[in-house]
């Protein structure tokens, strides 16, 4: 086909709501309509009341959730966004002619698909992000348990979806048990290249301290605890950490942090609105990501983009963009020592810092574009358009 589909995206964090799949969504809308396709959403709105707008020609409708805050939407927040989406996201359908709709997240917008009998009649995409996957975030006993309860759930909008879709290999592997032999394609994260970028070639301001980076929502999954228990091994040495983010877990990282005593060593930044982040990864030497679990990092992505060497644990699809040795260094999760042993290798190392910065960059502008990734699910859209109109209804309206 000659044109671009017209596609309806739907998803419950939207910017300036929401992290990395919310960016990733905006960007992924942003490249099709600049390539000459339309795009609507439908996402949740900051002042939990309905409205519409456009910006950079995509089509945005907001409606209400009870979300805890922008950047934590907890359960109420998620599943009033079903609730209030199911209305206009039928209305749309009736009034509209889409070619595609593109569900971001199985669990919760992806329930949206067994709301309407009209969206049985479109070829669908169900991007998995992780959160929404059985078995991702271990750590967070409440979540297993409802993945537990809505299983049959998740099969079914999994089931009914044209294609799935995982943005790490990992997380497909992991997802793939649902599906039961069905294929899971992988589209990573990518990054905006042209705003996310290293330093000026005279490099970074020197600095008599290392200067350590996270970006990250402040929840356990993240690992936060164990990067502050590494550094009490590294209490004397000349280093930083600046903690760029906010979450339901930050009292009691302020409070971990005061009592192994390293308050003078670690800055909370709070909240930094996104055309500020590329300055934040820039005044920055050493990007680290703890998480216990991690599909495809944005932010790993970002501190790549923008030159730094990484220190991540060896989790998820980490290893699939940080090479150990190369651009960074992988530890195994949970293990605080481990941690600690690869600040020092960086710390005092500023050419070897140097040269795993260069490649993370190299890395970054070769392999994560959003052009690349809009061509992927652009051909994904094609492949499910052909086949529906081809061959009639698919597996996807049982």
């Amino acid at each position: 086909m000659s044109r671009l589909p017209r596609v309806l995206l739907l998803n419950y964090e939207f910017p300036p709501i929401g992290g990395g799949a919310g960016h990733a969504s905006f960007q992924l809308a942003k490249t099709l309509v600049a390539q000459g396709g339309s795009v609507d959403v439908i996402t949740s709105s900051p002042t939990n009341q309905t409205t519409s707008d456009v910006a950079d020609g995509v089509r945005i409708f907001r409606v209400p959730s009870r979300r805890r805050g922008v950047h934590e939407c907890g359960w109420l927040g998620a599943w009033s966004y079903v609730l209030s989406a199911r209305p206009l996201f039928r209305r749309l359908l009736r009034e509209q002619s889409y070619d595609v709709i593109h569900y971001f997240f199985g669990l919760p917008t992806g329930v949206l698909s067994l709301c309407a009998a009209e969206a049985g009649r479109i070829p669908s995409v169900v991007s998995l992000r992780g959160s929404d996957v059985p078995g991702y975030d271990a750590v967070n006993a409440p979540l297993q348990a409802v993945h537990q309860i809505l299983r049959p759930v998740t099969r079914r909008i999994w089931s009914r979806a044209d294609a799935v879709v995982a943005n790490s290999r990992a997380l497909s592997v992991l997802a793939q048990p649902i599906l039961a032999g069905r294929p899971i394609q992988v589209v990573t994260n990518a990054i905006e290249a042209d705003a996310f970028s290293p330093a000026a070639s005279n490099g970074r301001k020197a600095s008599a301290e290392l200067r350590l980076l996270t970006v990250a929502r402040l929840t356990q999954r993240k690992g936060l605890q164990d990067l502050f228990r590494a550094m009490t091994e590294l209490r004397q040495e000349p280093l930083r950490l600046t903690v760029q983010g906010t979450g339901s877990h930050q009292e009691a990282l302020k409070e971990l942090a005061r009592t192994l005593g390293i308050s003078d060593q670690v800055q909370f930044a709070g909240f930094c609105v996104r055309e500020q982040l590329p300055s934040v990864y820039r005044q920055a030497d050493v990007f680290v990501m703890p998480s216990l679990s991690e599909s495809c990092s944005m932010a790993v992505l970002e501190a790549m983009a923008c030159g730094l060497p990484i220190i991540a644990c060896w989790v998820g699809g980490m290893a699939e963009y940080v090479e150990d040795g190369v651009n960074g260094l992988l530890v195994p999760p949970g293990d605080s020592q481990a941690l600690a042993q690869a600040i020092r290798s960086l710390l005092h190392n500023a050419s070897l810092r140097a040269e795993m910065g260069r490649q993370s960059a190299a890395k970054a502008r070769k392999d994560y574009s959003w052009e690349r990734v809009t061509g992927e699910y652009l051909a994904i859209y094609r492949r499910i358009m052909d086949r529906r109109n081809g061959h009639g209804a698919s597996h996807a309206a049982g």
